[in-house]
């Protein structure tokens, strides 16, 4: 699966190119943050925070059509919720290669 669905993107931006270039930098200046704040969370073994953090990240993921990272950041949520760690550090290393396959997808000129 491709790391971003530019149709959706720009179904969510209303087909305004302008929008979607500026979703797409808010996003590039802000994934680090959002994805270091989920670690931060797992590696201090903050379940709610875990959930918080990856509710977050999630948020911005869906707005991008970024699927595959959003699906990572889902799961993480999941198991914030539930209270239960034991595979979040998995699910984080998928998070963050999912999430670098996206940056990568985003940072070349647009190429739908």
């Amino acid at each position: 699966m491709e790391p971003l669905d530019w149709g959706a993107l720009r179904e969510n931006c209303a087909g305004d190119e302008s929008l979607v270039n500026e979703v797409l930098d808010l996003f590039r200046g802000e994934a680090g943050a959002l994805l270091s704040d989920v670690g931060k969370a797992i590696d201090a073994g903050d379940a709610v925070a875990v959930k918080r953090a990856a509710h977050r990240l999630k948020g911005a993921l869906v707005s991008l059509g970024a699927r595959p990272s959003t699906e990572r950041a889902r799961a993480l949520e999941a198991c914030g919720g539930a209270g239960e760690l034991a595979t979040a550090p998995d699910l984080y290393a998928q998070l963050e290669t999912e999430m670098a396959r996206l940056l990568s997808v985003i940072s070349l000129p647009q190429a739908a």
